[in-house]
């Protein structure tokens, strides 16, 4: 889906994360990104009109996150109910630039994480690292850095950053967002056209505190659920988005996860006002995916297309989204993308829809309480139905046999979500946000492979966050 133009605020700038309740470019803000989204292409495209000043115009930001977690796993053969509760803190120190051609800055984040509750066995809900004995550890921290330079229209970045794009991009659905090291390059001179390339070598988790190698969310385990040897050495993309003012809005990607796929990506959509107050907003994602290299994990043949449409009207909006996948495969994505920016119209909190063959639809109404006087409040809701063929799979295929399913022919799944937000409009606690979300997934005959532990039962999942941004500088 398209964003809208968006007002990005000073603080946002220095912390790289945003509050502002926007329809993001994959998935709707308030059901998927839990209020913490890095808005990195708008912050860094305003970043090339910040006046020069290495330290006049630099920055140090932080959010305090109180992050709840609680998952009812109703016959899950892993037979555990994941819960956590954390409370963290983020800094994000941002640079301003040197006053020479190229300009040279420094980006610098950090966090902590302190285990409020989670042990008992009841950990793994993803808000924390696990130790050997898959317990929750008491406390986690990180931090990292990259170089940045800004000169003819362009920005290149350096070292450890955010992602956002529809082939790779951090998570950011839990306490802290997702990085990536590497080298990326965007260029603004080209009028309505940004082009990025990149490339990235490794990961920091969203409850990891080193780096890992990449891998994929559906491709990295086998029966048990255990890691298996997945990994890429790199990630390497080239793309553009193309965006003229009353005009459609192109995005065209192609990449290449090491040993494991080529990918492509082509999104299109286009906003028609039906009158001063009522918009129309059809949009389209199309993924190709083979695999390539040595085929880690094994062969892969899969197109996926999903598109819908967006009514929206006085703070109100009402989306009917289509999906299909076509392939043996499920479409999968790198590792932990979480669905925070993952462009299929029917991702949702619990399950993504993505299975092979599946077709899903999915119903999704979202507004602002403003018509019983609490515009402040702002509610969603959506239900979701897929049809998928897990008999489909190659049994023994070394990255998705484990979700073969010799009855699940017709193996179909819905999932109904709700979600509460408030956001303090004045006064001391200005800025702060509360989100409750409420998910509930449920399965039919077939749907779950057998030995497959890693999820997909019937469950009932429930998060509180409390987020609140301040400036220190």
């Amino acid at each position: 889906m398209t964003v809208p133009s968006i007002r990005v605020q000073r603080w946002a700038l220095g912390l790289g994360l945003s509050l502002v309740a926007v329809v993001a470019r994959a998935d709707n803000s308030l059901g998927q990104r839990d209020n913490l989204s890095t808005g990195l292409n708008e912050r860094q495209r305003a970043e090339l009109a910040v006046p020069p000043g290495f330290v006049e115009g630099a920055s140090l930001n932080g959010l305090l996150r109180n992050y709840y977690l609680a998952r009812d796993n109703h016959d899950t053969p892993a037979r555990q109910d994941p819960r956590e509760w954390v409370q963290g803190l983020y800094l994000s120190f941002r640079s301003g630039y040197t006053d020479t051609p190229i300009g040279v800055g420094l980006d610098v984040h950090g966090f902590y994480g302190l285990k409020l509750d989670g042990g008992g066995g009841s950990g793994g809900a993803g808000l924390l690292p696990l130790d050997s004995q898959r317990a929750p550890q008491a406390d986690f921290s990180s931090a990292g850095a990259a170089l940045k330079l800004r000169g003819f229209d362009s920005l290149l970045q350096a070292g450890d950053q955010y992602l956002e794009n529809p082939l790779v991009a951090g998570g950011v659905s839990r306490l802290f967002p997702q990085t990536f090291r590497g080298l990326t390059l965007k260029h603004y001179g080209l009028e309505h056209l940004t082009l990025d390339v990149g490339m990235v070598d490794s990961t920091r988790l969203r409850n990891q505190s080193g780096q890992s190698r990449l891998t994929t969310s559906y491709g990295s385990g086998d029966k048990a659920g255990v890691a298996a040897d997945r990994e890429a050495p790199r990630m390497v993309w080239a793309g553009g988005i193309y965006s003229a003012a009353d005009g459609p809005t192109l995005t065209l990607y192609g990449g290449q996860l090491s040993d494991i796929w080529r990918q492509y990506y082509i999104g299109v959509s286009q906003g028609f006002a039906l009158s001063p107050s009522v918009t129309l907003t059809p949009y389209l994602h199309y993924f190709k995916t083979r695999d390539q290299g040595r085929g880690q994990l094994g062969r892969i043949d899969n197109d996926t297309y999903s598109g819908g449409l967006t009514l929206g009207m006085a703070g109100q909006s009402l989306t009917l989204g289509v999906q299909k996948v076509d392939g043996d495969t499920p479409f999968d994505y790198i590792a932990q993308d979480d669905r925070s920016f993952l462009y299929l119209s029917n991702s949702q909190q619990y399950a993504d829809f993505n299975a092979p063959g599946e077709r899903s639809w999915k119903l999704q109404y979202q507004t602002s309480l403003a018509f019983i006087e609490a515009p402040d409040l702002q509610f969603s809701a959506a239900y979701t139905r897929g049809e998928a063929d897990l008999t489909r799979v190659d049994p023994g295929n070394p990255g998705y046999g484990y979700i073969y399913n010799a009855a699940g022919k017709q193996a179909h799944h819905w999932e109904r979500d709700l979600a509460l937000r408030y956001a303090v409009p004045d006064g001391r606690a200005k800025g702060l946000n509360v989100t409750l979300r409420w998910a509930a997934h449920r399965t039919g005959q077939g749907y779950t492979a057998p030995g497959n532990t890693r999820g997909n039962a019937n469950a009932d999942e429930y998060r509180v966050i409390v987020d609140y941004p301040f400036s220190v500088f």
